[in-house]
């Protein structure tokens, strides 16, 4: 059976993976953006510069973002369909964070043939690495039920996010905050770090320095090394930024942490919808098992 994969931009993945996961689905794999409003002009979520994009939200910009809708899954659908798929996964961003998966769901509903959607309880790096667990479930030949168990299993079980923004206050305009609401009254005073559970946004640590926020996401990219039974270097540690800048200060210092605990880092620029909900400035790390 072909089997074609979808997933949307959140995962923000770059050409080389996206390259490859065309190569492995057998050239059906499609990408289905969502969208960034600023001052209520629309622009394609992965096509709007990352220093464009924080400039805006530092000058106070009306930034908005809107869900992938049905009819661009529906469209993507019928792409794979035309092109010989005769099952399609999609793989979102959190159902918690984005209407996106809602809008995958009501599109499958009205495809000719099987569509399976899965809600990867994460988005950027965790999403990047759950497709990729998809494609090699497709590549081996497995059903599309098997994929799709080991897909949930392993956004569930094998990949953390930990990132702490410079302020909560994008979070909340947003409505993404989540958990980490109770933070707010105390934002003058402490630097949150946050993370995802179960698709929402929860805050794990308060801190009182920018410095102690990377000591500590780096300490806890050390505990899901020993949770998961495995050393730091069997594992992926990507670090995420809104700039984008590898040459950040704060970038190549939590960089030298992670690495001085064993692990082998990569970097991944947040996708612009992501972004806007939390901020310039923001950091992260995703610890993840290998796809």
């Amino acid at each position: 059976m072909r089997v074609g994969l979808v997933t949307d931009s959140t995962a923000q993945l770059t050409l080389p993976e996206r390259n490859r996961l065309t190569v492995v689905t057998g050239g059906l794999f499609r990408i289905v953006p969502l969208t960034v409003l600023i001052n209520g002009i629309a622009h394609t979520d992965g096509e709007l510069a990352p220093s464009v994009l924080c400039h805006q939200l530092s000058d106070r910009a009306e930034v908005t973002t809107s869900m992938a809708t049905p009819a661009q899954f529906a469209a993507a659908f019928q792409e794979l369909i035309d092109d010989g798929a005769e099952a399609i996964i999609v793989v979102t961003i959190s159902g918690e964070l984005s209407g996106t998966r809602d809008s995958a769901v009501t599109a499958a509903a009205d495809v000719p043939v099987l569509v399976e959607v899965v809600d990867s309880r994460t988005t950027s790096a965790g999403l990047a690495g759950a497709v990729s667990v998809a494609a090699a479930g497709i590549a081996a030949g497995e059903s599309v039920s098997s994929v799709t168990g080991t897909v949930a299993d392993w956004c569930a079980s094998e990949t953390v996010t930990i990132f702490a923004p410079e302020t909560l206050e994008y979070l909340r305009r947003g409505g993404r905050i989540g958990a980490a609401s109770s933070l707010l009254g105390r934002a003058l005073q402490i630097v949150p770090v946050l993370g995802l559970k179960s698709g929402v946004v929860v805050p794990i640590a308060r801190v009182r320095t920018r410095g102690k926020a990377l000591q500590r996401m780096s300490a806890i990219a050390a505990e899901t090394a020993a949770d998961l039974a495995v050393e730091p270097a069997e594992l992926q540690a990507e670090i995420q930024q809104s700039e984008g800048l590898t040459d950040d200060r704060d970038v190549i210092e939590l960089d030298q942490l992670l690495t001085s605990r064993g692990f082998t880092t990569s970097f991944r620029t947040l996708s612009p919808i992501i972004t806007a909900h939390v901020g310039p400035g923001a950091l992260g790390v995703s610890v993840q098992t290998t796809p």
